[in-house]
C-alpha cells in the first residue's frame, strides 16, 4: 500500500513537470520565431521574466538595441556601399528612402529588408502629416521634401516605447551585425487632387506596402488635353504601360531636371558652343529634351504632349550613388 502511495505520488510529479517543460519549451519556440534572437537569450529572457513572453521580449529589444549602440559606435567608420531603396505612395504622397550597409550579401537579408520597408513607412507617416499642414491654396500643385541623416535619424517610431528611427537602426545592427546608415529620404506631397503619382524600382521587391530594390524612380504628374496629337504614337504607344516605362527611363537615363531653364534656352551661343553643347549633356540632362527609352523616334516631351500628361515633379536614387 505504501509502495502504491509513493509511486502515484511520483506519478504526479513527473507528469507535471512533464507539462511545465512542455509549457516552457513551447513559449522558447514562439519567442525565437518571434524575434529571431539566439535560442540561448530567448532562454534566458523568459527565465528572467517568469516565462511571461512579452517581457521577455520587451528585455531581449532592450538588450539588443544596447548592444547595437554600442556595436554601431565601433563600426560607424566602415564604409556602407550597398543596400536598397524603398519606396511608399498613396494619392496624397510619394517616399524614397536609400537605407545603406556593408555587403551585398546583407541586403539581400530579409531582416534588413524588413527594416528598410519600416524606415520607409516612418518617413511615409512623416511626410502625410506635412502634408496635412500644407497651405492647400498655395500656387505650386506639388512640395518637394528632402530629409538628412540627421533628421531621419530623430524621427518617432509608431511603437509604445516612443523609440526613434535611430534606435530602430541600432537594434538592427546589434541583430545582423554590420554597420548601417539612413543616407537620405525625399518626398513629393501633393496639394492638388489633381495630381497622380506613378513608381518603380529594379530589381523589384515587394513587402508590405513598400516597393524595394537597388534603383527607384518615382513621377508626380497632371492629366490634361493633349497639346499635340501625333498619329505615330497613337498607333504604338500603351497608356496603362506608359507610367512604368516613364518610371524606367527616368532610372535608365538619369535626367536632372524636367525643363531646361529658360536662361539656357534664350541665351545667345556662337555655332562652335551650339555643337559642344550638342555633345554634351546639357540637353541630356533635362527629361523633356531625351529620346523616350521606349518610342526612341520621340522625345519625353513629344510623347507627354501626345497623352496630356504634365510632369511636376520626379525623384530618382540609385543606391550607393555620389551625392552632388
Amino acid at each position: 500500500m505504501l509502495f502504491r502511495r509513493l509511486f502515484h505520488h511520483t506519478s504526479i510529479v513527473s507528469f507535471h513537470s512533464s507539462k511545465v517543460m512542455t509549457a516552457n519549451q513551447s513559449l522558447l519556440s514562439t519567442l525565437r520565431k518571434k524575434t529571431g534572437y539566439a535560442i540561448t537569450n530567448c532562454k534566458k529572457a523568459l527565465e528572467m521574466n517568469n516565462n511571461d513572453i512579452e517581457k521577455a521580449e520587451t528585455w531581449l529589444n532592450l538588450q539588443a538595441q544596447a548592444q547595437g549602440w554600442a556595436k554601431a559606435a565601433k563600426l560607424q567608420s566602415r564604409s556602407t556601399p550597398n543596400g536598397l531603396v524603398g519606396i511608399r505612395l498613396d494619392t496624397k504622397s510619394a517616399v524614397m528612402v536609400e537605407v545603406n550597409c556593408e555587403t551585398d550579401f546583407v541586403s539581400k537579408n530579409e531582416k534588413f529588408q524588413t527594416l528598410v520597408a519600416q524606415i520607409t513607412e516612418t518617413c511615409f507617416k512623416k511626410s502625410l502629416a506635412t502634408v496635412s499642414a500644407l497651405d492647400t491654396t498655395q500656387e505650386s500643385s506639388l512640395v518637394k521634401l528632402g530629409f538628412d541623416s540627421e533628421q531621419l535619424g530623430s524621427l518617432q517610431l509608431n511603437d509604445s516605447k516612443n523609440s526613434k528611427l535611430s534606435d530602430l537602426l541600432a537594434l538592427n545592427i546589434g541583430l545582423i551585425g554590420e554597420n548601417m546608415a539612413v543616407r537620405r529620404a525625399a518626398a513629393l506631397c501633393a496639394t492638388s487632387l489633381n495630381i497622380k503619382f506613378s513608381s518603380c524600382t529594379h530589381p523589384q521587391q515587394v513587402l508590405g506596402e513598400s516597393f524595394l530594390g537597388k534603383y527607384a524612380a518615382v513621377f508626380a504628374y497632371e492629366e490634361c488635353p493633349p497639346s499635340v496629337e501625333t498619329p505615330e504614337l497613337t498607333e504604338i504607344i500603351d497608356l496603362e504601360k506608359l507610367p512604368k516605362q516613364l518610371c524606367q527611363h527616368i532610372i535608365g537615363m538619369n535626367p536632372r531636371t524636367i525643363e531646361k531653364s529658360s536662361s539656357e534656352e534664350k541665351a545667345e551661343k556662337s555655332p562652335s558652343e551650339e555643337i559642344k553643347e550638342k555633345s554634351s549633356s546639357d540637353e541630356e540632362s533635362a527629361l523633356y529634351h531625351q529620346e523616350f527609352l521606349a518610342y526612341p523616334e520621340f522625345t519625353v516631351r513629344e510623347v507627354m504632349s501626345h497623352v496630356g500628361w504634365d510632369i511636376k515633379g520626379f525623384l530618382r536614387f540609385e543606391c550607393g550613388e555620389s551625392l552632388e
